[in-house]
């Protein structure tokens, strides 16, 4: 049976908190729109010692082979950014998102 993309989203969430151990935050971007599937799931990512660049999402296809059916977006930032996300002075608004839910692990 198919995942939602809230439970798509954890499952990223908790496999790459596995993969890098200098991810410390990861958020759930909205809008999820669960009725389109080829809306991606968005992540930010905030990462300890990441280069700053800003909001560059990175696209990821849908993987069903390994659990995953909906397509990803991920933007990592570092500390730093995603202060400036929080006081506004770097914007998700941009883009049309706001920032969600905090994906956690245990």
């Amino acid at each position: 049976m198919k995942k939602t993309k809230w439970e798509t989203a954890d499952r990223l969430a908790r496999r790459h908190f596995e993969v890098e151990p200098n991810l410390k935050h990861i958020f759930l971007l909205e809008p999820v729109n669960e009725r389109n599937p080829s809306e991606p799931i968005k992540l930010l990512e905030i990462v300890e010692g990441t280069i700053e660049r800003g909001i560059e999402p990175i696209t990821f296809a849908a993987d069903p082979t390994h659990g995953v059916d909906y397509p990803s977006m991920i933007i990592e930032v570092s500390p730093s950014e995603f202060r400036h996300i929080r006081d506004g002075r770097l914007g998700l608004q941009d883009h049309g998102w706001t920032l969600g839910k905090e994906l956690r692990v245990g």
